[in-house]
Order: C-alpha cells, then structure tokens, then sequence
C-alpha cells in the first residue's frame, strides 16, 4: 500500500509545485509593475495549518519573510 499513497503524494507535490512557481511569477510581474501591496493564495501542505493561521497582521512571520522577499510594503491573502 506504501506505492499508491507515494504516488499521491508526488502527484500533490508536483501540483502544489507548479502553482507556487504561477504564484511567484504573477507576484513578480505585480511588483514588477509598481505594487506594494499584494495578494496570494495559501498553497497547502497535507493538512498542515501553520503558518496561515496567524490573525495579528504585526505577528505574522510568513508576512514578514514575504515582504522582505519581494521588497513591498504588505502581502495580503486573497
């Protein structure tokens, strides 16, 4: 049984994969264009809440990280 649920897994990894590499293209293109403020969409992983969790603007890391990362002012869940 261990083949068919390393099947979905790779399967889910290669589709998560390819979405963060659309996000992180259109995140660039909006920075790119001038934005300092944008949107994402949380991409999962398995049934793992953090770091989406987090309510407290000022509290929350991934946010921080995001912003340095693509040098803007805010990052916002769309």
């Amino acid at each position: 049984a261990l083949v068919p649920n390393l099947q979905q897994l790779t399967t889910t990894t290669v589709r998560r994969s390819v979405a963060w590499d659309a996000q992180n293209a259109r995140i660039r293109s909006e920075v790119a264009r001038g934005a300092t403020d944008v949107g994402y969409l949380p991409l999962y992983i398995g049934s793992l809440a953090e770091p989406f969790f987090t309510t407290d603007y000022e509290r929350d890391w991934v946010a921080g990280c995001m912003t340095q990362w693509y040098g803007i002012t805010r990052i916002h869940r769309l």
